[in-house]
C-alpha cells in the first residue's frame, strides 16, 4: 500500500483519490464513515465539486460508497453530508451500494448566502435599458466572497461583482417593474447529513457484542438541560427535570436515576446553530414541558412515538429539544487552518463533527474520512479518544490538515468533553 502523506497516533493521512485509496484498505476494518464529499453543485466553480450529470454523480456515490461497505464492519454506521439540491442523488447511490438508509439529519444554520438572480435587473439588462440608482443601502455593503473565503455551502460567489452592491436601482421597463421582487433562489440554511447503516451480522445485540456497532450511542449525544450544551435551558430545567424514556420518573429528590438528570433530552435528527435557535425561541418564548408519565391506551403511542412518551418537566424556548452547536458566519479562525495564504472554502463545524463521531462510535473506534478537506472530521476523532483514516485528493489541503493536526487541540466550547 502506498505510504501515508502523514501519520501520528491517532490519525492516518492518505493522499489520493479515495477511490484507489479505499480499494487498498482491507474488508471490515473500520467501525464508521463520516464524510462530507462534493455536493456536485460547481461549488465556486471548483472541479472536485462538479459532474457532467445528476446520473453520473450518483453513479460516483455509488462506486465510493460500495467501497465503504466492504470497509466497514458489519453493521457499522455512514454519515454522510448532502447539498438540498443534490442529496437525493447522495443518498440514493449510497442505496444503491448496499447500505440501509436509516434516517437523516437536518443541520439548519443562519450563514448561508442567496445566490439568486435579481429577475427585474435581468429584464432591464436583456432589454439593453439603464437602471437608474435611487439610493444606497444602509450600513455596510454587501461583500460577495472570494475563492479563498469561502464557508458553508452556498454562503458565497466566487469572483467579486462589478457593480456596486450598495446601490439601488430603480426598474427601467415596464417589464421589470411587474417583475420587481421576484429571484430564482432561496437562502440556503440547512444541510442534509444521510445516515446509512451497512446491513447488520445476525440481531443488533449479535452484531453490537461481535463487531461492536449497529447501535448509536443515544447518551453521550443527549439534548443538554445544562446552559453549556443548550444555551436555551433555563435554571429551571436544571432544577425540575423530569425523564420518562425508560419508563421512570427521577427528580433531584429522588434516589432512583439522579444521574440522567443531567444527561438531557434524546438527541434528534434536527440539529441548530445559535442563530437558528435564538429565532426559534423568540417565536416561541418561554414554555413549559409537562411531567412525563406512560401514556393511556386512550392517547396510544402514536406513529414513531414510544408508549411511555418522553417529557420533561421544565421550562424555556423550543430550542431546548434540539442539540445547539455554536453559531458562525463560517468556521471561526481556530477551525479554519490556512498553510502558504490556502484555506478550505467549506469547513463543518468541529463542534458538530464531534457530536457526529460520538453519536456512531464507541471509544477507541476507527473512522474513515474518504474526503477530509481541511481535516474537521480528523480533529473530531483526536478530540474523542477516536482514530482516523483520512484521504484528500487535493495536494493543496494536505498542509492544512497536518498544520491542524499539530496545533495545540482546543477543548469544544459548549461541555463536549472529549471520550464519552
Amino acid at each position: 500500500m502506498t505510504a501515508p502523506y502523514y501519520q501520528d497516533d491517532s490519525v492516518t493521512l492518505h493522499h489520493g483519490d479515495c477511490l484507489d485509496v479505499l480499494r487498498e484498505l482491507a474488508d471490515n476494518r473500520v467501525d464508521a464513515v463520516i464524510t462530507d464529499p462534493p455536493y456536485s453543485l460547481n461549488f465556486m466553480g471548483r472541479e472536485w465539486d462538479s459532474h457532467r450529470s445528476s446520473d453520473e454523480f450518483q453513479s460516483w456515490c455509488t462506486a465510493w460508497a460500495t467501497e465503504c461497505l466492504r470497509i466497514l464492519k458489519p453493521g457499522g454506521h455512514l454519515l454522510a453530508f448532502g447539498g438540498s439540491r443534490t442529496w437525493h442523488r447522495l443518498s440514493s447511490g449510497i442505496e444503491d451500494a448496499g447500505f440501509e438508509i436509516r434516517d437523516s439529519i437536518a443541520w439548519l444554520y443562519g450563514s448561508g448566502f442567496p445566490k439568486s438572480m435579481d429577475v427585474p435587473k435581468a429584464i432591464d439588462k436583456a432589454a439593453g435599458a439603464q437602471r437608474e440608482v435611487v439610493g444606497r443601502k444602509e450600513g455596510r455593503a454587501a461583500q460577495p466572497r472570494t475563492d479563498m473565503r469561502g464557508g458553508n455551502y452556498g454562503s458565497g460567489t466566487s469572483k467579486p461583482a462589478a457593480i456596486d452592491l450598495s446601490a439601488v436601482t430603480a426598474p427601467a421597463t415596464e417589464a421589470a417593474k411587474r417583475w420587481q421582487g421576484w429571484g430564482t433562489a432561496l437562502k440556503p440554511s440547512f444541510e442534509p447529513i444521510v445516515v446509512a447503516r451497512k446491513p447488520l451480522s445476525g440481531t443488533v445485540v449479535a452484531n453490537v457484542l461481535e463487531h461492536g456497532t449497529g447501535a448509536l450511542n443515544i447518551d453521550a449525544c443527549r439534548v443538554g438541560t445544562d446552559k453549556r450544551t443548550n444555551p436555551a435551558g433555563s435554571q429551571s430545567s436544571l432544577q425540575r427535570v423530569s425523564r420518562v424514556e425508560q419508563g421512570y420518573r427521577d427528580n433531584l429528590t429522588s434516589s432512583v436515576g439522579e444521574s440522567s438528570i443531567m444527561s438531557g433530552r434524546w438527541p434528534t435528527n434536527v440539529v441548530l446553530d445559535e442563530h437558528q435557535a435564538e429565532v426559534l425561541d423568540r417565536q416561541s418564548g418561554v414554555s413549559s414541558s409537562r411531567v412525563g408519565r406512560p401514556r393511556g391506551a386512550a392517547s396510544g403511542a402514536g406513529w414513531g412515538m414510544t408508549a411511555t412518551g418522553a417529557e420533561y418537566d421544565d421550562a424555556g424556548g423550543a430550542s431546548r429539544f434540539f442539540p445547539v452547536f455554536r453559531y458562525e458566519a463560517k468556521a471561526p479562525t481556530s477551525e479554519r487552518p490556512s498553510a502558504d495564504g490556502v484555506q478550505h472554502p467549506t469547513v463543518k463545524p468541529l463542534d458538530l463533527m464531534r457530536w457526529l463521531v460520538r453519536l456512531v462510535t464507541p471509544i477507541g473506534a476507527v473512522v474513515l474520512e474518504p474526503f477530509a478537506g481541511s481535516g474537521t472530521t480528523a480533529e473530531a476523532c483526536v478530540l474523542e479518544d477516536r482514530r482516523c483514516i483520512a484521504i484528500e485528493r487535493e495536494a493543496d489541503y494536505l498542509p492544512l490538515i497536518v498544520s491542524r493536526l499539530r496545533k495545540p487541540l482546543q477543548q469544544g466550547l459548549f461541555g463536549l468533553e472529549a471520550g464519552a
